[in-house]
């Protein structure tokens, strides 16, 4: 019996410790934060620098002192406006033209899309997104640093009407607005076109970044209508939350089109998981490309024959 009993524990041992990795721990004092901070600054200018901050010197340590001095005894759901401007100053850098895609409700991909830069730029790309992507954080009067030790109990970015002013809704609205207004060249706009309107008129780039887009630095702004394979398409180019889009664009000076199912979006998709019946096509045509035609291989024959030096 004390056998089984001791087997018993061990597998619930076993079952709980499996699940351990999966909880986060509810309070987070300053100093992680800003050693989390000043981590990820550093390591953008690792990964980024020779790209972006060339011309510029970020000192890691003066940002995270004006993060605090932003965020630090702010109320929770009434944060000043103007909180981050100083921040979000000190932040900016260098996005090459033609780089700058925006997005709404396609966070997951569009990042993947983005590949860190190398395609284009997120606003999660630059350092200023960088630094708070994925991090939950506000004020707190009672505590004596004034920074929340418990940031799950934070407002976060989407706010409604009993709180407005959230410490990360503030913070993005003003990043938006910074992003949007140093665009630049040909830009292209990711929405959903699963769901219905793929363009909200109450949203973050319909709010914050499109009225901020300057007509005189931006000619060209390419829609891209992208789903994931598996799911319906309920909107398209000649829907009317992108006709809606595309005439404000057109209002700012702006030259829009748009593109449904973009295909080198779909060949991205499609490379996690080929058997998809919607990349059928994708596999056929590549099929079709790897086909040597009678001619072609002739040349081929020719070109190798060559490099031998059989033909003088």
């Amino acid at each position: 019996m004390a056998v089984v009993f001791k087997f018993i524990l061990l597998i619930a041992i076993l079952y709980a410790s499996s699940f351990a990795c999966d909880q986060r721990s509810p309070r987070r004092e300053t100093a992680e934060w800003r050693d989390l901070f000043v981590g990820k600054c550093l390591l953008y200018k690792q990964v980024y620098g020779s790209r972006l901050l060339c011309n510029i010197t970020i000192v890691c340590s003066q940002l995270w002192s004006k993060v605090k001095l932003a965020v630090e005894y702010q109320p929770k759901c009434n944060f000043n406006n103007s909180a981050y401007e100083d921040l979000v100053t000190a932040s900016q850098h260098f996005v090459p033209e033609n780089k700058f895609l925006f997005w709404e409700n396609v966070y997951p991909f569009v990042m993947w899309y983005s590949n860190s830069g190398h395609k284009y730029y997120t606003i999660s790309d630059t350092l200023t997104g960088y630094l708070f992507d994925n991090i939950e954080w506000c004020g707190n009067s009672t505590e004596t640093d004034g920074i929340e030790k418990y940031p799950s109990t934070c407002p976060g970015y989407e706010v409604g009407p009993d709180c407005q002013k959230s410490a990360q809704s503030v913070f993005w609205e003003t990043a938006s607005k910074f992003y949007a207004r140093s665009a630049h060249g040909d830009v292209h706009v990711m929405l959903n076109a699963s769901i219905s309107p793929a363009f909200p008129k109450d949203s973050y780039f319909g709010n914050n970044e499109l009225p901020n887009i300057n007509g005189s630095k931006v000619k060209k702004a390419t829609i891209l209508m992208v789903h994931s394979l598996d799911d319906p398409v309920l909107e398209t180019c000649s829907s009317e939350s992108i006709k809606n889009l595309m005439v404000r664009f057109t209002a700012k000076g702006i030259s829009p089109s748009c593109i449904d199912n973009p295909r080198d979006v779909q060949m991205l998709m499609c490379s996690e998981n080929l058997s998809d019946p919607n990349c059928s096509i994708l596999r056929s045509s590549g099929a079709k490309r790897t086909m040597m035609t009678p001619l072609s291989y002739l040349i081929f024959l020719i070109f190798c024959f060559k490099s031998l030096n059989i033909f003088v």
